[in-house]
């Protein structure tokens, strides 16, 4: 039967057309996820305190492009990140964590994604230093704070010293022919090898150790040095436990009234860096410590301060003009600048100084 009427159109209910160009565009533009393909791979500081900040950033771009998520599917991503931000950061701070997606091919509108580990330690990362940057990596000119110290001990020839971090021998080589018996501990391969290439080169009688300074294998022989001294080497460390290690370490290779001679990132009085901070520091060589932190790790063992300075204050004032600043990235570096996007002298943190003389 029709159902048409004597005029021979419907006698159902008319249908409106939409003609609204607002509303007209946004229904084209939900059909464009199923022309429109992508495909990406993001590498992630491994920073978990920063899991919420990471996986909004994706469900963000996921928008951006159609492909919405659900809150459970959401859910299943914020997992697998967690647990490789958490694998990544265990392994080291220089590693990264891997996120990659691809959307599904046209007319579907999904996307797959992955997310891995990709470990890099810090031999790794001074290898590639040493393929693709020009010499010399730490600047020409050996720290006048450790140049000075040494020659506050006395006659060079009874003063032996110990230089951990030595790098490619930036203060053990001038040190050397100053006639300060030298030793140097380097545990990153590729700049340890270059250190052996150098004094073999001059003949200096230089022992060179490949070695963690706490490894407890380490052989540098107990109690002979006056000084021990770590230039720009504390910023690698990770936790409190090494930090207090070093105290520990420093004391087994020094006689009464040896002294301890370290560069380290504080945070200024009445700041509290949070976990963010914290872990980002790692990331960026930076590693910041509270002085609370630094009075715990001293505390109990046979150790008293004698000096704090500004690491960045110091060079500036004792080196040779030409020589400051010892490379391009030391001044925005040890003054916080690369962990705080902030002006000269606004960060909350600096790179000091700190001496320590044995006591017993």
């Amino acid at each position: 039967m029709s159902k048409e009427g004597k005029s021979g159109v419907s006698s159902g209910k008319k249908i409106e057309r939409e003609t609204k160009a607002p509303i007209l565009r946004q229904a084209v533009m939900r059909r464009l996820p199923q022309r429109l393909s992508a495909n990406a791979e993001f590498r992630l500081p491994p920073v978990p305190a920063l899991l919420e900040h990471y996986t909004q950033v994706f469900n963000n771009l996921w928008v951006s492009i159609g492909r919405v998520f659900s809150a459970a599917d959401l859910d299943q991503f914020r997992a697998g990140l967690k647990q490789n931000l958490e694998r990544a950061w265990a392994a080291s701070p220089y590693s990264a964590v891997k996120v990659s997606f691809s959307t599904i091919a046209p007319p579907g509108s999904g996307l797959n994604w992955n997310v891995d580990v990709e470990t890099q330690t810090m031999a790794d990362e001074y290898a590639y230093w040493v393929k693709t940057r020009t010499p010399p990596l730490f600047g020409k000119h050996p720290d006048a704070k450790v140049l000075d110290l040494a020659r506050s001990l006395g006659v060079p020839a009874e003063t032996p010293i110990l230089d951990v971090g030595a790098g490619t021998g930036r203060n053990t080589l001038p040190l050397s022919r100053a006639g300060f018996p030298t030793d140097a501990v380097e545990m990153a391969p590729a700049l340890a090898a270059i250190l052996r290439e150098e004094v073999a080169n001059e003949g200096r009688p230089v022992q060179v150790f490949e070695h963690s300074i706490l490894d407890p294998n380490l052989p540098a022989p107990a109690g002979h040095y006056r000084l021990v001294f770590l230039a720009e080497v504390v910023s690698h460390f990770r936790t409190f436990a090494e930090l207090r290690a070093l105290f520990e370490v420093a004391a087994r290779l020094l006689p009464a009234g040896g002294l301890l001679l370290f560069s380290t990132f504080l945070s200024s009085d009445g700041y509290k860096p949070d976990d963010v901070v914290r872990e980002m520091s790692e990331v960026l060589w930076c590693k910041l410590f509270t002085r609370r932190e630094l009075d715990d790790a001293v505390d109990g063992q046979p150790f008293q301060r004698v000096s704090d300075e500004s690491v960045p204050g110091y060079e500036k004032a004792n080196l040779p003009a030409e020589a400051w600043p010892p490379t391009g990235w030391f001044e925005t570096w040890s003054g916080g600048q690369d962990l705080f996007d902030l002006p000269v002298g606004k960060p909350p943190m600096e790179l000091r100084w700190l001496v320590y003389r044995k006591t017993s």
